[in-house]
């Protein structure tokens, strides 16, 4: 039996779109966590420093700090370069063209096309590989109580469980198209 699909769309996703649509992602799942452990280094540092003040020979007392506030900056920084690699990865990869299916009780994403020039360095390496590739298999994401869609001015962010999660650009949609994505997950 074939699944059928309530709305059937191939988008691409620029990497400005990326960009804010992975900070919207860290704001919700990401920098609270960093935020609690920011303050935590800060908290610990400042009662080093109130250490060190009250006895100046208490050297362990000032590599303490130096560490906290080393945990700290890391803390603040690793999110800002992980998204800023991530962005500069799907720059390189080109625009790849994306397609969602939405069905009844599921939503399928895949990969349509290889980036610009993949496809050829591929079939350089590989002289035997057959002329036409396979298209992998759409990722099926089941409409329960882990899916989440959030909605920002640009794009949508289907997010499954925290770990998971798609990016829907609105101006590939039609209001139609988009009343039907806001519509994935019912309201409660």
């Amino acid at each position: 039996m074939e699944d059928k699909y309530i709305l059937e769309k191939e988008y691409s996703i620029s990497a400005d779109t990326f960009r804010e649509a992975y900070r919207a992602y860290q704001k919700k799942y990401v920098y609270l966590k960093n935020y609690i452990f920011m303050a935590i280094f800060l908290v610990l540092a400042a009662d080093f420093i109130y250490a060190a003040f009250k006895d100046n020979s208490n050297y362990f007392a000032y590599i303490l700090i130096v560490l906290c506030l080393a945990l700290a900056f890391r803390e603040w920084y690793n999110p800002r370069k992980i998204r800023r690699s991530l962005v500069e990865t799907v720059k390189e990869m080109g625009d790849l063209v994306y397609k969602i299916g939405v069905g009844d009780s599921f939503v399928d994403i895949s990969t349509v096309s290889a980036p610009d020039g993949i496809e050829e360095e591929d079939s350089e390496n590989e002289s035997d590989a057959p002329a036409e590739e396979e298209a992998p298999e759409p990722t099926r994401i089941p409409k329960d109580d882990k899916m989440k869609v959030l909605e920002y001015d640009e794009f949508f962010l289907l997010i499954y469980g925290e770990q998971v999660f798609y990016i829907i650009p609105k101006e590939k949609f039609s209001e139609s198209e988009r009343d039907i994505i806001r519509k994935l997950v019912p309201a409660k």
